[in-house]
């Protein structure tokens, strides 16, 4: 006669800080701007499940790439402006130019609508790395860019563009929208309903 069975034991969460960590910049992307909202510690375990250890390690490490802020209370979204989102503009410029000349399989992947998404093809890997922090700095601002400029005409660039057509392209795209750095996060923050131009 066998005994009662007993269920397995449930498995342990192994790495809390990845899953914390996934979960806060999935978070922050989707939200839009926080323009300076607390991060309260506490209260994000709560809602993750998981110990204040794992949050804490997750925000210091969300903040060394720009997309918290550490403040003397604790985390706090970035706070954006105008200025600041041109000069993102015009960093994510230099580095998506940078990443397309880097090599000849970047050219092949330029992606029109998301030129720093090409940079995954980069040769160089910091001059990936780079290009994805300052893409995830942009996410929250995604939406009011699409409300804005609507979705970028032919998004993979044609087989036969050349290299200097391709980086005439990537600056375009991002000088509009440091021009429009103002407006964009008006869209972003609600104050501004924006038809496409």
């Amino acid at each position: 006669m066998a005994g009662p069975r007993l269920e397995p034991p449930l498995a342990r969460d192994r790495d809390p800080f990845d899953r914390t960590l996934e979960t806060l910049r999935q978070r922050l992307a989707a939200t839009g701007p926080l323009q300076g909202a607390a991060l309260p510690i506490s209260a994000l375990a709560d809602d993750l499940g998981v110990s204040p250890t794992p949050v804490r390690e997750a925000l210091a490490r969300l903040a060394g790439e720009g997309l918290v802020a550490r403040t003397p209370q604790g985390y706090a979204a970035p706070l954006h402006d105008p200025a600041g989102l041109a000069d993102l503009y015009g960093l994510a410029s230099v580095l998506a130019c940078a990443a397309l000349s880097s090599g000849p399989g970047a050219l092949e992947v330029l992606d029109r609508a998301d030129p720093l998404a090409s940079a995954r093809a980069a040769a160089n890997r910091a001059l990936a790395e780079a290009c994805a922090r300052v893409r995830a700095q942009l996410a929250p601002l995604a939406q009011a860019e699409a409300e804005i400029f609507g979705r970028e005409a032919s998004a993979a660039a044609p087989p036969s563009t050349s290299l200097s057509e391709a980086l005439r392209v990537v600056r375009r795209h991002y000088a509009r929208r440091a021009a429009q750095s103002g407006r964009i996060l008006a869209v972003a923050l609600g104050l501004l309903k924006s038809p496409r131009i």
